[in-house]
């Protein structure tokens, strides 16, 4: 699960979230639409010399130093800076705490206390918020930097193999070109330690 090369040149650092978030999420309502409806189509299996590929566009990402994963961008709802995340006193340790998105608390969780990266690092006044839905239920993970898009092919998921540190590994897919850990978010936020049961901001 450790970083490395992908295959494809690296995205640019650019100085503004704002600019980094139009890098790699569309703007527009309507583009997001269209974008995610690509996404489904994409999902759908294909025949190759009689294998059954199935492509799915992801975002990856950066925990700690060096250790990549990626989450299916059906999932994702959008890419914003970490800013001012609030603590919430009583709560587990992998919840970071709460951020204000447009008007509603959005829960921000720490994957760290679940993956515990080999090399960890500390978030960066430039660490970024995936915001993440899974069926009625959102969240946003913290995490040290976003790398960029790319397709993982679903039948060539390695096996996860046991590893120290890591609570539940079924919370993981399966590894992507022996470096990225491609998540299960479904799984995670269905944990019985997750406090997620509900959409966040309602009663």
């Amino acid at each position: 699960m450790s970083g490395g090369q992908s295959g494809k040149p690296d995205t640019p650092d650019l100085p503004e979230a704002a600019e980094m978030q139009a890098a790699w999420m569309p703007e527009s309502a309507e583009a997001h639409r269209l974008l995610r409806e690509r996404a489904m189509l994409f999902a759908q299996p294909e025949a190759a010399d009689e294998t059954v590929l199935v492509r799915e566009p992801y975002i990856r990402f950066r925990l700690g130093a060096q250790e990549h994963y990626g989450i299916a961008f059906k999932q994702v709802e959008e890419i914003m800076d970490a800013g001012s995340i609030c603590p919430v006193p009583g709560t587990p340790g992998f919840v970071r705490g709460v951020r204000n998105r447009r008007g509603e608390m959005l829960t921000v969780l720490d994957l760290k206390e679940f993956f515990r990266p080999a090399r960890d690092e500390e978030y960066s006044e430039d660490a970024l918020i995936i915001v993440v839905r899974s069926q009625e239920m959102m969240a946003g993970i913290l995490v040290n930097e976003v790398i960029g898009n790319d397709e993982f092919i679903a039948s060539e998921l390695d096996p996860v193999l046991p590893a120290s540190g890591i609570r539940d590994l079924q919370h993981l897919r399966g590894i992507y070109r022996g470096q990225i850990a491609i998540l299960d978010m479904e799984s995670l936020f269905n944990d019985p330690v997750m406090n997620v049961s509900k959409p966040v901001g309602a009663s």
